[in-house]
């Protein structure tokens, strides 16, 4: 930067000293028009190299690396990093709910999640999404990619693609808990996919079809917590595991891009979104059909939300040709008590659609908890979590198995 007082001062000298010469029919009145001709000039060129610097500067990593002028390091602009660390401390008054004695209480500490994110814009409409996640990380083993998509969207133009590894859209999972919904520990489907969809700006419609492979929802309900295993056996009578031989011995996994989830979701109201999901996924003698829908309502400090995913189509058990068209749901309420606190109460309930009670499968359960902003400076955020979690469980005639449990959970979480 040179500076403009020094600048005017010598090419007043240079004048007056050329006057005589190369400017001696010039006037003492037009020497000085030239002169303030001179001087705006000077001023212009340099605001824009003010401007052009201020520019220069703002386009910066954040790791302070300067974007050259023509654009060469331009990701530096386009690269937005978040990440967490949660520190978890679990409590139940009974380990063991195969026993009725309740007198094995257990308690857990560990850092339940580590996250790190990053979201590219490759280009004007093309964006990145890469998200890597521990849990549990007592266990080296539980460090993975949870979502690692690329999403393709016009401004102006309707129709979006979005291709990848993530939670797929079917389900919509609202948690204002420490504990993941029922409907989502039944449900979720985390896998490879593609979605191709229409969203439009009247009421915030957006429709989808997403296609993947496998059998992601029936896999994680028949090998998960739940152990909704249909009990399939071949022709000597022996059970057959769901990924040891198939469901009924004349059936494997499929090998093709053949399960599909249509989702439409809209606002008909500035205060409520609803949304209804379908899954269908290949089986035994049918198809795996599955149906959901949800609805959210926000209102000033009030937030509810109701969901509700429940079997359509199952493939039959082969011992007895029954169809159990098992279903989950759950209601809950959130309200933002103060700036700072924001309490929450959830109510679920799943049933089997199996004849009897069956030891250990879920019935109802209920949950209450508060999150309590610590502090919070532009994007982190620390914040404390705890809830209280009930859980009631079906237990057959006869049984010593446990029909209860408490559980308290805590969490401290930093988010940036």
């Amino acid at each position: 930067m040179f500076n403009r007082s020094m600048f005017v001062f010598v090419l007043v000298i240079i004048v007056a000293s050329a006057s005589d010469g190369l400017c001696g029919n010039l006037s003492s009145e037009a020497i000085l028009k030239e002169l303030v001709v001179l001087k705006e000039r000077v001023s212009m060129l340099e605001a824009k190299l003010i401007e052009k610097n201020e520019k220069i500067k703002n386009i910066k990593s954040e790791s302070g690396q300067v974007v050259s002028e023509g654009g060469v390091y331009f990701w530096a602009n386009r690269v937005n990093v978040t990440g967490g660390i949660e520190l978890d401390f679990s409590y139940a008054d009974d380990g063991d709910t195969g026993s009725n004695l309740v007198n094995n209480s257990t308690s857990n500490m560990n850092i339940g999640t580590v996250e790190l994110g990053v979201e590219i814009g490759f280009h004007e409409f093309v964006t990145g999404n890469l998200v890597l996640k521990g849990e549990d990380l007592d266990d080296n083993d539980r460090v993975f990619w949870d979502e690692a998509i690329v999403s393709i969207q016009k401004e102006g133009i309707p129709f979006y693609f979005t291709g990848g590894k993530r939670g797929q859209p079917f389900g919509c999972f609202q948690n204002n808990l420490i504990n993941d919904p029922i409907t989502q520990e039944l449900y979720e489907i985390a896998e490879t996919g593609v979605t191709m969809g229409y969203a439009a700006d009247s009421h915030d419609l957006d429709f989808s079809i997403t296609f993947y492979k496998g059998e992601a929802l029936m896999s994680r309900m028949l090998e998960g917590a739940y152990e909704l295993d249909r009990t399939y056996i071949d022709s000597s009578g022996v059970p057959a595991a769901w990924r040891a031989g198939g469901m009924n011995m004349s059936y494997s996994e499929t090998d093709d891009v053949s399960s599909f989830i249509a989702n439409i979701t809209a606002k008909p109201l500035n205060c409520m979104t609803m949304a209804v999901f379908y899954n269908s996924e290949p089986g035994g003698d049918q198809r795996n059909n599955t149906l959901g829908g949800m609805v959210n309502y926000e209102k000033g400090k009030l937030v509810m939300d109701i969901e509700y995913i429940g079997a359509v189509q199952r493939e039959k058990n082969s011992m007895n040709a029954i169809e159990n068209k098992e279903s989950a749901w759950f209601a809950a309420v959130a309200y933002k008590a103060t700036e700072w606190l924001d309490i929450a109460f959830r109510y679920e309930g799943f049933n089997d659609d199996i004849s009897g009670d069956q030891d250990g499968h879920p019935d109802n359960r209920y949950g209450m908890g508060f999150t309590w902003t610590l502090f919070e400076k532009d994007d982190f955020v620390t914040s404390l979590m705890a809830e209280y979690r009930r859980s009631l469980f079906e237990k057959a005639a006869g049984s010593t198995a446990d029909d209860n449990s408490n559980e308290l959970f805590v969490k401290l979480a930093f988010e940036y």
